[in-house]
């Protein structure tokens, strides 16, 4: 959006600028083009100012998504419970499941057991339970249907979850009732069924 207004704003600013001129040249009035130029100038500055190259990107919250789910893009958020001393362990705990629950809904449900400090996904995504079917039936689609990638993402969550609970947490992902085709302890992947 600032990208389009950057543009129409420097479009603008020329064509002040020439009217300047020759308002200038003529002898005529040039107090219109010079506003017009003053602002387009204005305008222009802050729409680049604004461009997402300069502004600061901390400002959009580290859980959001796109609304398609998406193997290549799924697993790659950054979580974390906030750094404060008074929180407790479960607390941390409670908070990082609501994160991943927010951030991987598309996906399927997120569930913690705090006994062995595993966070469980039950896929429910329709296309990615026919995905990780028929690579059960044919591991060697694997890296046609993008799943190194899609690993690599949920390694990343996993990196993630230890930075901010430290170690001995577990991800698994998987069909309901079917053990997990994917697991991961402390950023690394212990389990990979079809790699």
């Amino acid at each position: 959006m600032f990208l389009g207004f950057a543009i129409f704003g420097a479009i603008i600013a020329i064509i002040a600028a020439f009217s300047l001129m020759t308002a200038i040249q003529q002898h005529d009035s040039w107090i219109g083009a010079t506003l017009l130029l003053t602002v387009a100038v204005i305008g222009t500055g802050l729409s680049i100012w604004k461009l997402p190259y300069w502004s600061n990107s901390d400002s959009k919250p580290a859980t959001s998504m796109s609304q398609k789910p998406s193997m290549s893009s799924s697993g790659s958020q950054t979580f974390g419970a906030s750094s404060s001393s008074t929180m407790t362990r479960p607390e941390a705990e409670k908070i990082i499941r609501q994160q991943l629950g927010k951030a991987l809904k598309s996906i399927g449900t997120i569930s913690f057991n705090s006994d062995n400090k595993t966070y469980a996904i039950t896929v429910t995504n329709k296309d990615l339970i026919k995905t990780i079917q028929a690579l059960e039936k044919d591991p060697s689609q694997a890296k046609q249907a993008k799943w190194p990638r899609f690993t690599s993402n949920f390694t990343k969550t996993s990196k993630s979850i230890q930075k901010s609970l430290g170690d001995g947490y577990t991800l698994t992902l998987g069909l309901k009732n079917e053990s997990p085709v994917l697991v991961f302890k402390d950023g690394a992947v212990t389990k990979n069924e079809f790699d």
